[in-house]
């Protein structure tokens, strides 16, 4: 630990490196660069995954490290440390945290460990379906679909071939809906360019969005659920509405109706579930699966405020009810990093307004619907807009300029069908 005039300098942990952690880091370097306290970030793996655009990567938009960037190059130059490990347990008596059998000691520390796909306990769905959460989740999908239609071009019985070619996406949020619409673009363009000389042709090869609200995309106004849905049945989407999962098997799915969906493979995008560290001595208050903090982010054991934690992203359940969202993350990465110089300095702590600043959602290549300032917008430079936002949200600019250059590419070359894994 550093030390100026032998007084300590206080060490702020943060576990986790998505966008709360990250932003929460990076927000706090004015602090570190001042030398008024030291930051080390923790991660199960060495990078920050743009999640937003795993979508991309399953589907050959984009190649895999095109989404992530090294937390070493990302916090280079800062003096913030970075520690690839597991987190263990938390003990807020002796103020440590175990990495990876490692103790690690904090003044303040920032829980920021995210969500992981929640199967809701349905049977066979985390047996039979491809979560869309990680790096390795999106190189899995493409390895799958491409598996499934060299599988289909072997064999000569048609009935075979449809069902190796029966795709479905569970969940009409944001997630499923972008998933879904790059999924059938994908296996249309694959079937017909490389395929259908083995009878593997886009009528064939059918995928389905699966959801159990009446609409798709529930957050948005009607006007832009119905574009949405209009572009989805264009695609070749078939939309299942009122439908809620029952079973998942090797075959397809099972609905509340008794109806089934024939799904050789199934993309789960139904929801997600906090991810809560293990604490030796105390247990947080939880929320509907997080833990429950104050106005501040603060958490909160039995009522009581554990002043030297802070809890904010998806594991965080905020006295008023927030969206799991990047933008949300990243506003409250604001108000924690204040709340932690503050608490250094002795300063009053700082309450949270989320104010949104504006959702999209791309339907595809060359759409998307959105909504800004009460503007409901879709189309053409809609999906421009989008893409270019999440570009900027990317910290180094090379890692700007390959992705704009992967994107060209899409625009004039088929995507690529190389399969990452088996």
């Amino acid at each position: 630990m550093n030390s100026t005039n032998n007084q300590k300098i206080p060490h702020i942990v943060v576990l986790g490196a998505g966008f709360g952690g990250v932003y929460v880091t990076k927000k706090m370097l004015h602090a570190v660069r001042a030398g008024l306290i030291d930051v080390t970030i923790v991660n199960r793996t060495n990078y920050f995954l743009f999640t937003p655009l795993l979508h991309e990567v399953a589907t050959g938009a984009l190649s895999p490290t095109c989404v992530a960037e090294p937390l070493r190059e990302v916090f280079h130059g800062t003096k913030v440390r970075v520690v690839q490990g597991n987190v263990d347990s938390i003990n807020t008596a002796n103020k440590t945290v175990t990495i990876s059998g490692n103790p690690i000691a904090y003044d303040s520390l920032v829980i920021a460990t995210g969500a992981e796909t929640n199967y809701y306990g349905i049977a066979g769905a985390q047996e039979n379906t491809l979560p869309l959460k990680n790096l390795y989740d999106a190189a899995r999908i493409r390895s799958v679909i491409i598996d499934r239609f060299e599988k289909a071009a072997t064999t000569k019985d048609k009935s075979e071939k449809e069902s190796l070619l029966s795709f479905a996406v569970v969940g009409g949020g944001a997630t499923g809906v972008e998933m879904a619409a790059e999924l059938a673009e994908f296996v249309a363009g694959i079937s017909e360019r490389y395929y259908s000389i083995h009878d593997c042709t886009p009528e064939i090869a059918k995928v389905s969005i699966v959801d159990t609200g009446p609409e798709l995309l529930q957050m948005f106004a009607p006007s832009l659920r119905k574009a949405a849905e209009n572009r989805l049945i264009k695609a070749g989407v078939a939309v299942y509405h009122n439908s809620a999962v029952t079973s998942v098997t090797p075959e397809g799915l099972t609905l509340a109706n008794s109806t089934t969906i024939p799904a050789k493979t199934v993309i789960w995008s139904a929801g997600v579930k906090a991810i809560i560290p293990k604490f030796e001595d105390i247990q947080p208050t939880l929320v509907k699966g997080r833990i429950s903090v104050n106005n501040f982010f603060q958490m909160l054991n039995s009522e009581n405020v554990i002043s030297d934690i802070f809890v904010l992203g998806d594991v965080a359940s905020y006295p008023t009810p927030l969206p799991m969202l990047a933008q949300v993350a990243e506003g409250q990465a604001a108000t924690v990093a204040k709340n932690i110089c503050a608490q250094v300095s002795g300063r009053p702590l700082a309450g949270f307004t989320y104010k949104s600043k504006g959702s999209m959602v791309s339907v595809g290549q060359w759409f998307a619907i959105g909504e800004i300032f009460s503007m409901k917008i879709s189309g053409r430079i809609t999906w421009w807009m989008w893409r270019t936002v999440y570009l900027f949200k990317f910290a180094s600019f090379k890692k700007r300029v390959r992705i704009m250059f992967e994107w060209t590419l899409e625009l004039f070359f088929p995507r690529d069908i190389t399969k990452i894994i088996n």
